[in-house]
């Protein structure tokens, strides 16, 4: 589901406090004043000491080359305006780029267009670096295409088009089509469908093996599913139709098998699973081993996840004897979490994975080769312990035997880069002291490219050795520093509290920076309040963090509270809402309201929410559960009965509708309507095809019959984002003028 930062709204509290620059959508939307700059385009190269990254001049894209032990450029590999395919023809647009194993060419994306939120179509062109010269990758008469990579070994590259997977030998540019029977809103080979891409984050469907002689491939049969229709206006006399399959809640999902194919003979076969019901193959890879692949299942209900390897040598037409190997399994009475943190050692002996089953996520590692009689999993343990939560897991360091992994371990606002020894010993913060960090690390770990801010501070870019001594600053900000001390800012205040139910909560406030005594100001919730969410970082919010500073310029006070259900604080504190998304999470901001209202400076009279999407739900939920609390609620293209949402996210956190039906049903705002008091804002695109506008149509009839009234804002044509085209501006202009009338 889709995570949207907070987007907060102006409001007009005639307070001229001091003397400051004011805020404005303006700025904020159509021009780049308060933009944050990073390092673009960041790839370490094979050697661990140089890295490139993408810049750009005089309206030329340039590809440079930098050194790690200095962080200085020491040559620039492309200049855009030299990449034509012939004399007279304009420079490619360079929008992506990669490396091929060898790095004698590189994969050069033009032309992207959109299709979800992650999946888009290119033209790829090849740039050989020792001819400097560029060719298409395939025929640019036919289709666009997806996906589109390099073999390891650098003489192959494969790419999906109309739902098939192609193979192309770089030394001659013939083409081989790997499969036949590719057909939209029926098969996909190679890529995923609309749920796999949205819930697990999982869009290219094959992978190469480490020797580039096979490909692994995901087929994914979606003809069974029920298709959801889009429609679009803009420049049509008609609508435009746009039909794709979205399995809803309980529905019937694809089918999914997992192909591979030996391309030193083209033949293809199909890999058995692990005997899992109805199984979902949300991960697939390969090994240190050419010759053994691994794959990921879990059942429907996701409370299973299982880790199972499969040897396949040489390949024939007819193969026998394949037979998977489980090497792991976890479960759960509530459901276990797919993510990216499996990483397989070279000896092929074992890998390191992240699992919650001691209360905390934590990193795992499990040995694979160890033959145990009955064939039961060997067993693992426990590289990193405690009560706190690991996020992410960067690698292995091989070399030096050692995790490098993401963490909250100083605190759930926090976020720092560490290094663990396999042995679980020592541990060393990496990233500098405080705030959110995050890093990019150099192939072989000698080197990191870290990230660094606080809710008050922009991004820091710095480039660090192995130890975490700190060598160079590639990008301070500088300009928008600048740009913000002409603002006069209200700093971002974190605190905590105690529920009376016992709950401790985290939470982030801004406060006018003249507050006169004995007044109390109105004040605007923001959340989002998903699962394994979180908005009370200490992380710079960019425009995010400046839409709360224009309302504080107003004379209003922002606050944030991440209830329970939300991450970094453990498992049981995440799991809480198993099976009844919204009834914790709006208790808790129920609670909230009500502790900030106690509050001196705080009006219990005007306090108002805000969300978008999950916390669009949220806001719907609160200004009617919460009537008595909240004056008034915008919510953006909300959830407002999880059966219409999406069987894997909805599934996971809800089980079946058939078993759990009051579950969906009590806490739904549909259900609820006739409690409103205050005033509700509804806003949604017309083409949203994550969270459909039937979510906003069904709110809008259960109002109508309640007698309720209420505010809608419809934008044709724009999807779940609501953008593009001057809409954002437009979209929190209308925004401030209900808070303007409203609290």
């Amino acid at each position: 589901m889709l995570r949207s930062s907070l987007f907060i709204a102006t409001a007009g509290v005639a307070l001229s406090l001091v003397a400051q620059k004011q805020i404005t959508n303006q700025d904020l939307w159509t021009t780049p004043l308060y933009g944050t700059k990073g390092v673009y385009g960041l790839q370490s190269m094979n050697d661990g000491v140089h890295y490139t990254t993408l810049g750009g001049k005089d309206g030329a894209a340039q590809l440079f080359q930098c050194a790690y032990a200095t962080g200085d450029t020491v040559g620039v590999i492309f200049n855009s305006k030299d990449l034509r395919i012939g004399e007279g023809t304009a420079p490619l647009d360079v929008q992506g780029y990669s490396f091929s194993g060898d790095e004698k060419k590189l994969m050069i994306e033009t032309g992207m267009e959109g299709i979800y939120r992650y999946s888009y179509y290119a033209y790829n062109y090849v740039y050989d670096r020792t001819t400097k010269t560029v060719q298409p990758l395939s025929d640019v008469t036919k289709p666009k295409q997806r996906l589109a990579t390099f073999s390891p070994d650098g003489s192959r590259a494969a790419f999906v088009r109309d739902n098939n997977i192609f193979v192309v030998d770089l030394a001659t540019m013939a083409e081989t089509q790997i499969t036949k029977d590719g057909e939209w809103n029926h098969i996909l080979n190679g890529a995923t469908d609309w749920v796999y891409e949205e819930e697990f984050a999982l869009v290219q469907g094959y992978q190469w093996s480490p020797d580039g002689t096979k490909i692994l491939y995901l087929r994914t049969d979606e003809t069974n599913v029920r298709e959801w229709n889009v429609d679009t206006y803009a420049n049509n006399l008609y609508p435009h139709e746009h039909r794709y399959k979205y399995p809803k809640a309980g529905e019937e999902n694809s089918i999914v098998e997992l192909y591979v194919c030996d391309l030193r003979g083209f033949s293809t076969t199909l890999i058995p699973l692990d005997g899992s019901q109805e199984p979902y193959i949300p991960r697939f890879g390969w090994t240190a081993n050419d010759d053994v692949l691994w794959y990921m299942t879990m059942n429907r209900l996701q409370n299973t996840k299982t880790i199972s390897t499969v040897s396949v040598p040489l390949l024939r037409a007819v193969q026998v004897g394949l037979k998977p190997r489980v090497v792991y399994r976890e479960t759960s009475k509530t459901y276990v979490e797919v993510t990216d943190d499996l990483y397989f050692n070279k000896e092929g002996n074992g890998f390191v994975l992240t699992t919650e089953q001691s209360g905390w996520n934590h990193i795992w590692y499990q040995p694979m080769n160890t033959k145990i009689a009955d064939g039961s999993i060997p067993a693992g343990r426990a590289i990193t312990t405690g009560n706190w939560d690991v996020v992410g897991v960067k690698g292995i360091d091989e070399a030096n035997k050692r995790v490098i992994f993401t963490a909250s371990k100083n605190g759930a606002t926090q976020q720092e880069v560490w290094a663990v020894g396999l042995s679980g010993k020592p541990m060393v913060q990496l990233s500098p002291k405080g705030g959110f960090n995050d890093a990019e690390f150099s192939k072989g770990f000698k080197y990191f490219i870290n990230s660094r801010s606080t809710a008050n501070e922009p991004d820091v870019v710095t480039l660090h050795d192995a130890t975490g001594k700190q060598i160079k600053v590639l990008e301070d900000n500088n300009k928008l520093r600048d740009a913000l001390k002409e603002l006069s800012l209200s700093p971002c205040e974190f605190f905590s509290f105690t529920t009376e139910g016992g709950v401790q909560l985290n939470g982030w406030m801004m406060k006018p920076l003249q507050m006169r005594a004995n007044t109390r100001y109105p004040t605007f919730m923001v959340q989002y309040s998903g699962p394994n969410s979180n908005e009370v970082l200490d992380k710079w919010d960019g425009r995010s963090f400046l839409w709360a500073q224009m309302l504080v310029q107003k004379g209003y006070i922002v606050a944030c509270v991440d209830p329970r259900g939300t991450g970094r604080r453990g498992r049981d504190f995440r799991h809480q809402t198993y099976g009844q998304l919204g009834k914790y999470e709006t208790e808790d901001q129920i609670a909230a309201a009500k502790w900030l209202g106690q509050q001196p400076y705080v009006d219990p009279a005007r306090i108002g929410i805000f969300g978008w999407s999950y916390g669009g739900y949220m806001s719907s939920l609160c200004i009617t559960k919460g009537a008595d609390v909240f004056k008034c609620a915008i919510a953006v293209a909300p959830v407002t009965n999880w059966r219409y949402y999406d069987s894997i996210y909805t599934e996971r956190y809800m089980g079946l509708p058939k078993d759990n039906g009051s579950g969906y049903d009590d806490n739904s705002p549909i259900n609820h309507v006739g409690k409103l008091k205050g005033k509700y804002l509804l806003i949604h695109g017309l083409a949203d095809d994550n969270v459909h506008y039937q979510n906003t149509a069904d709110m809008v009839t259960a109002l109508v019959k309640a007698g309720k009234p209420f505010e809608q804002f419809i934008y044709p044509d724009k999807n779940h984002g609501i953008g593009g085209g001057g809409t954002r501006l437009h979209l929190y202009e209308m925004i401030n003028g209900f808070l303007d009338k409203n609290l």
